[in-house]
């Protein structure tokens, strides 16, 4: 089967197909892809249609598909996202637990407060949670939230924009408030400013990523006007974090990969807002009836039966992060119990 002929069928395949015949399309020098347009204007029952706007139209087509985390044409800028709520919780164990929510200055103010409460209470694991955190492209208010973590002085990312310019260098700087156990919790959501925070942690922290890959939007984007009301949404400068892989396309792949339904996920985390994240990650234990029950002539089984059901969804990602926040814990708490141990 020759080169052209690939090529050929795959601008016949429809769009879902598309990306099975991309590496056959990658391997044509130009002479072939040349060979190939000629084909489908001379031989392609639709070829007298060929002409140059519907050549570069198809054009379009083709990068808007093959660069679909970094380019789109829309009908409007994009609004802003709805705000994400903080929240912070010490769970059972003495594992810290935070949801950053929307990148802003109250949630860096309330991030603080949380890690130095988590501080005053000996906490020796934070789980930082990223899956509620709406996309954003203040990589400067990022940053400061990635410096909790991380000491002051390193460089956390690079945003590089197109054409080889000038870098703009995120570094640490206050106060490092909380150097212990780390893990991060993230998915195809977490996207833009959360993912350059994820990355940074990883690599400068140390942090462990439970979930699954992130969305890949780790990017600087413009909104240029074409027509009215057409405007074209590209990405024009991406975040690159030393020592670790680009993040645009791909995103950042979890250390351990958890999955959970997209509609379970989005009602767990609007329900833990109300009831917090724990009964999401703990299972309660059923009361029974018991010699101490018996003596006070109560009955723990019936008076359960009065009270709300015990949720049956459980935040998955979160439990895993949480049982590695406490194992890690209790390893480096044995570790410590046997180098002080007399010889």
């Amino acid at each position: 089967m020759s080169k052209a002929f690939l090529v050929l069928a795959a601008c016949l395949l429809p769009f879902a197909a598309f990306s099975a015949a991309e590496d056959s399309l990658e391997a044509l020098d130009d002479a072939e892809v040349a060979r190939a347009l000629e084909l489908l204007k001379a031989r392609h029952i639709r070829g007298g249609a060929l002409d140059e706007p519907a050549l570069s139209r198809a054009t379009l087509r083709g990068l808007l598909a093959a660069w679909k985390t970094g380019a789109e044409v829309v009908d409007a800028a994009p609004t802003a996202p709805a705000d994400s709520p903080f929240r912070s919780e010490t769970f059972e164990g003495g594992v810290g637990y935070v949801r950053l929510g929307s990148i802003k200055s109250e949630h860096i103010a309330q991030l603080d407060a949380a890690l130095r409460g988590f501080a005053a209470a000996k906490v020796e694991g934070v789980v930082l949670d990223l899956r509620a955190t709406p996309e954003s492209q203040d990589f400067k208010l990022a940053a400061q939230a990635a410096s909790r973590f991380v000491p002051a002085g390193t460089k956390l990312w690079s945003l590089v924009p197109a054409g080889g310019g000038a870098a703009e260098e995120f570094t640490s700087a206050g106060e490092l408030l909380f150097d212990g156990t780390v893990v991060v919790v993230s998915d195809s959501q977490t996207s833009g400013a959360a993912e350059a925070v994820a990355a940074a942690l990883r690599h400068h922290a140390r942090a462990l990523l439970v979930g699954s890959t992130t969305a890949g939007r780790a990017a600087e984007f413009a909104v240029v006007p074409l027509g009215e009301p057409e405007q074209l949404r590209l990405a024009v400068a991406e975040v690159k974090v030393p020592g670790l892989p680009p993040l645009y396309p791909d995103g950042l792949a979890p250390d351990i990969e958890v999955q959970q339904d997209g509609d379970e996920r989005d009602n767990i985390l609007a329900a833990s807002l109300e009831k917090g994240a724990a009964p999401f990650v703990f299972e309660r234990e059923r009361a029974r009836l018991n010699e101490a029950a018996l003596v006070a002539r109560t009955n723990p089984e019936i008076a359960a039966a009065g009270e709300p059901t015990v949720t049956e969804s459980f935040d998955r990602p979160l439990q895993r992060a949480v049982d590695l926040v406490t194992a890690i814990s209790l390893f480096q708490a044995q570790g410590a119990d046997e180098s002080s141990a007399p010889e």
